[in-house]
């Protein structure tokens, strides 16, 4: 699905939708609340207390459910994406034209060429959003555990002086910050900043995640 620029570029409508539309504007179009820290209540799930953090794209520290503006009205409404771009363009008077243009000539030598690397860059983008999609997983239910140990660890909850802290209660404290510091940038970093977490702390979420397989 497809729309042509005047200087003959063909971009993706999902693109296009990118660059006018944020997660923020669909979901306060849509009557959800959002306050002044940019958090509001997750609409897929049981929210007591707003876990959804939203800006450019929207990301929910509770159920993990993240994406941008088009994958939030698809699972807001029940659509495929291409139903959600077309229920954007209309409720948000986008006036993008959506459908797909049919091509008369055979394609140039150069044309084919650059559709391949189009389509390897899609499979590197592809790839690296899985990633960046499971490290999320994994520090999401990471902080969780994080919060129940310091809750329920803590001296208080033990009885227990300062020379006596339980090591998970030790273990919440010192992580709690760092882990906040990762899902933040990896849900709403930019692209470089994205890459660069997962190329420096990438072993270290692949550690946490075999660890916190125990206590699922």
């Amino acid at each position: 699905m497809t729309l042509k620029d005047e200087g003959g570029i063909w971009v993706s409508i999902f693109d296009e939708i990118k660059e006018r539309v944020t997660a923020y504007d669909v979901v306060t179009y849509y009557g959800i609340i959002v306050d002044s820290k940019g958090m509001c209540r997750c609409p897929f799930h049981n929210d007591r207390n707003p876990s959804m953090k939203v800006d450019k794209r929207y990301h929910c520290f509770g159920c993990g459910a993240d994406g941008d503006a088009t994958d939030f009205v698809a699972n807001y409404f029940g659509l495929s994406v291409i139903e959600a771009a077309k229920k954007l363009n209309e409720d948000m008077k986008l006036q993008l034209r959506i459908g797909c243009d049919k091509r008369l000539f055979p394609k140039s030598q150069e044309q084919i060429m650059q559709e391949k690397e189009q389509a390897w860059k899609k499979d590197v983008i592809r790839a690296f959003n899985i990633l960046r999609r499971d490290a999320i997983n994994i520090l999401t239910k990471y902080h969780k555990l994080l919060w129940e140990w310091k809750r329920e660890y803590g001296p208080e909850a033990m009885n227990e002086g300062d020379a006596n802290w339980h090591p998970f209660f030790v273990e919440a404290l010192g992580k709690l910050e760092h882990v906040n510091e990762l899902l933040d940038d990896l849900s709403f970093g930019d692209r470089t900043k994205q890459l660069d977490v997962l190329e420096t702390y990438g072993e270290e979420i692949r550690r946490i995640g075999e660890r916190i397989k125990q206590f699922d």
